[in-house]
């Protein structure tokens, strides 16, 4: 019943999501308050599992509300204004730079092995730029989601560190492992651009000539600031601070981001009347991201207590044939990105991989063997997960509904997946 109740209501929301029906607050809000009743819980114990969901969400929320107010005020003072009109000046009228330039920027901030870190530092410097592109908001997303998810692979990150964890592998024996699947991953995420920059072509990006000519001619003028140059240095320089400082681990990503909009908001603004209507300016925009990640809380917080996650787990394994022994591994592997989107990274490793494990050792299938045929689609998949606050931070951070973000990158990251499966297979990674 409880595993039933699970599917309905992923199968429910997927849906709503997908056909923009219904935005996530209420979606994510409601639905699993409902299921959790229909299965018999009290309200006490819902209350309980919610509280649990809240914790999981807690830091996304402190970080999501300062990050957002931080770079509305560089936004709001022309600070990118400047950065774009000198990026825009060498890249010039082409689509593909663009997107090349987010996979450059996307792979240098998720050094550190943050998701949170990569989406704050790529999201609002490229968004701009491809605004002036005319390329689609949901566009970076989608970029940054692949190219983070190739870069997801390095031994201090936490999906290396979440499947070590549960196989007793050393991450940097099981990196050195799959290297060459990293390394094919990453090359064909960068040609997969190709078909981007076409796609995005025939939604309207890029300019006509007429349109680059002017352009330019406003690149020649100055960027529109309404702070001192002095100012507007400090802005750059606390900006270039912040990741630097978040790539190399210097400090949290809450603490920084807090710190930093503070003494951005007294910098730029010296009169304390102005401060106040400039926190509630750029609170607008974050507090209905703050409301969604809450909702989310609530969606995971009740799935995990009530045991819906734990039963689906269970269910898929159950589907796939035992018999075929050896292959289960690369059979998983294809479908690793679809599981992980209906029931999030933590339970593909924690509960997904163990049983695994169990199964296959019979079959003489080593762990490192195990690990990289989840590890790898599992990583790729770590931004187009359903069940988890990370990708939402980006979402908001580009204003797109995971809905869109689905339709528009959930095909190619399964594709790049599927495609690093089968590499994996033939240089003998993944047993077939």
């Amino acid at each position: 019943m409880t595993t039933a109740v699970g599917f309905l209501l992923l199968a429910v929301i997927v849906v709503l999501l997908l056909s923009n029906k219904s935005s996530i607050i209420p979606v994510f809000g409601i639905l699993p308050i409902i299921a959790a009743a229909i299965l018999g819980y009290s309200i006490k114990d819902i209350q309980g599992f919610m509280n649990n969901g809240f914790s999981s969400v807690l830091n996304t929320i402190v970080l999501f509300s300062f990050a957002v107010m931080f770079f509305s005020l560089l936004s709001d003072v022309g600070m990118f204004d400047v950065i774009v009109n000198r990026v825009m000046k060498y890249l010039g009228n082409n689509v593909l730079a663009v997107l090349y330039v987010a996979c450059f920027v996307t792979i240098i901030s998720h050094l550190d092995g943050s998701g949170g870190t990569t989406a704050l530092v790529t999201i609002p410097t490229m968004l701009p730029i491809f605004k002036k592109m005319k390329m689609r908001p949901v566009c970076v997303v989608f970029v940054m989601s692949i190219m983070s998810g190739a870069m997801n692979i390095t031994p201090w990150c936490a999906s290396m560190l979440r499947v070590t964890s549960v196989t007793g592998l050393d991450a940097q024996v099981l990196w050195r492992y799959l290297a060459p699947i990293q390394a094919f991953a990453i090359i064909i995420g960068l040609l997969i651009m190709i078909p981007i920059s076409h796609i995005e072509k025939r939604n309207g990006a890029g300019m006509t000539d007429a349109e680059f000519a002017e352009l330019k001619a406003s690149l020649n003028q100055p960027a529109k600031v309404s702070v001192s140059r002095p100012v507007l240095i400090f802005d750059i320089l606390l900006t270039a601070f912040m990741v630097i400082g978040l790539l190399l681990g210097w400090f949290g990503t809450a603490l920084g981001f807090i710190v930093a909009f503070g003494l951005a908001l007294i910098v730029n603004f010296h009169d304390v009347k102005e401060q106040g209507a400039k926190i509630k300016q750029y609170g607008g925009p974050a507090i209905n991201m703050v409301m969604t990640i809450i909702a989310i809380g609530v969606l995971v917080g009740v799935m995990n207590g009530t045991g819906m996650i734990e039963g689906m787990t269970n269910a898929i394994l159950a589907i796939l044939p035992e018999s075929l022994g050896r292959h289960l591994c690369f059979i998983v592997s294809i479908f690793v990105v679809p599981i992980n989107t209906v029931i999030g990274s933590d339970n593909v490793y924690f509960a997904l991989t163990p049983i695994m494990q169990s199964i296959v050792s019979t079959y003489g299938v080593t762990d490192l063997a195990l690990a990289t045929s989840i590890v790898i689609p599992c990583a790729l998949a770590a931004n187009v997960t359903l069940i988890g606050a990370s990708p939402y931070l980006a979402l908001g951070l580009a204003d797109v509904t995971m809905g869109e973000h689905l339709k528009y990158s959930f095909k190619w990251i399964w594709l790049l997946g599927a495609l690093c499966t089968v590499f994996g297979a033939i240089i003998g990674k993944i047993p077939f």
